[in-house]
């Protein structure tokens, strides 16, 4: 019997985990079609400014199953001359239907106003009956 060099015994190797993973492919996704879809939950990257800054218009994009009461809580962080602009917003009751919802948050700035510019948001998006929770974080632009 001939023995196998490095690159023939790695080529038949290769062959046979494809074959393996190509056979068990469509059983996990036929499992993960029937799997209950998870909470997602993503900040937008472009806020609006509005009222002088006291105020910035984020968009959060989120799923959770259908049926789910909700919640979400946004908080965007800027840093302004003189200090920080902050502000937190929160959502409740949140309608879940199992599919992706965009909803628009206003967030009113504390003790400075937001300036036009970059800024930091995160978001939190939990279910109520389920205990599902997503977050999110990053950096968004706040424009007119």
């Amino acid at each position: 019997m001939k023995k196998l060099s490095g690159g023939k015994t790695f080529a038949v190797v290769a062959v046979a985990g494809g074959a393996l993973a190509a056979s068990v492919a469509p059983v996990l996704a036929d499992v993960s079609a029937q799997s209950p879809s998870t909470s997602a939950v993503r900040v937008e990257t472009n806020a609006k400014w509005k009222t002088w800054g006291a105020v910035a218009e984020v968009q959060v994009s989120y799923s959770c199953q259908a049926g789910v009461q909700a919640y979400l809580n946004v908080q965007l962080t800027q840093a302004v001359l003189g200090g920080i602009a902050s502000g937190n917003a929160y959502r409740d009751p949140l309608p879940c239907t199992g599919g992706f919802e965009t909803v628009t948050i206003n967030v009113t700035a504390t003790d400075r106003a937001f300036r036009l510019g970059t800024a930091f948001a995160k978001a939190e998006l939990r279910g109520y009956s389920s205990g599902s929770s997503a977050k999110d974080e990053r950096n968004v632009t706040i424009g007119l």
